[in-house]
């Protein structure tokens, strides 16, 4: 039987490997995070010259380049594309801007294409970004940010925010989004956006038929996400 495992926060989660079953630490063999439903510990370590990323250019707007695109701004539009339909979701680099730098460089760089959400739960969150839909652990390229939380980014329905692992500084590639509103997160897990369109979507992954270890049965892959200026 296929058995690899992937540990949340605190205890092992989804076990698949070939004979029997090797536990391995989420964080240092996806080099992700993890969100837990009974603890709330939050996010990351630094990051390259503050702006977020990742490269050191300074400007600020979290694209890697400057070129001023459909990713800059303080409120940049991101299209989430999976296989069971689109989200779209408002960024609020206002109040995170390391956060949303650091998670746009990701965007651009097409990490996020043909990910799967490797942990979701009903009324909880749907997470992805650690893993390929070979279940290979994906390899981020830019380092841990710190945790950036604020008053005014609020873990509700539809909010997206940074998976992580024990330590509050350790959030990278990995996001989640909120299934309905999860205030015990607040303040602990870096959120910076919310979802504007596709509840219905995000409805759909979260009831999805999962294992014991709430990595669905058949995959939900999340194809593509990209920056743009009208909402499809």
């Amino acid at each position: 039987m296929l058995c690899r495992c992937f540990a949340l926060l605190v205890i092992p989660a989804l076990c698949f490997s070939v004979s029997g079953c090797e536990v391995n630490n989420f964080y240092d063999s996806a080099t992700g995070g993890d969100v837990s439903t009974t603890d709330s510990t939050g996010s990351d370590t630094t990051s390259g010259d503050g702006d977020g990323d990742g490269d050191g250019d300074g400007d600020g707007d979290g694209d890697g380049d400057g070129d001023g695109d459909a990713c800059g701004g303080d409120t940049p539009l991101v299209v989430l594309e999976t296989n069971l339909g689109t989200m779209v979701a408002q960024l609020d680099r206002v109040n995170a801007p390391i956060t949303v730098n650091n998670f746009l460089n990701y965007v651009q760089d097409d990490y996020y294409a043909n990910v799967i959400f490797h942990r979701v739960i009903d009324d909880f969150v749907i997470q992805t970004g650690g893993y390929d839909t070979d279940y290979n652990a994906k390899s981020p390229q830019y380092p841990a940010i710190p945790l950036e939380t604020s008053a005014e980014l609020l873990h509700v329905d539809g909010a997206l925010s940074m998976a992580r692992t024990s330590d509050p500084n350790s959030a990278q590639a990995q996001f989640f989004v909120c299934d309905g509103p999860q205030s015990f997160l607040d303040g602990e897990y870096a959120a910076f956006g919310v979802l504007i369109s596709g509840f219905d979507v995000l409805a759909n992954i979260a009831a999805v038929p999962t294992d014991s270890g709430d990595t669905p049965l058949e995959q939900v892959i999340l194809e593509n996400v990209y920056c743009t200026v009208e909402i499809p």
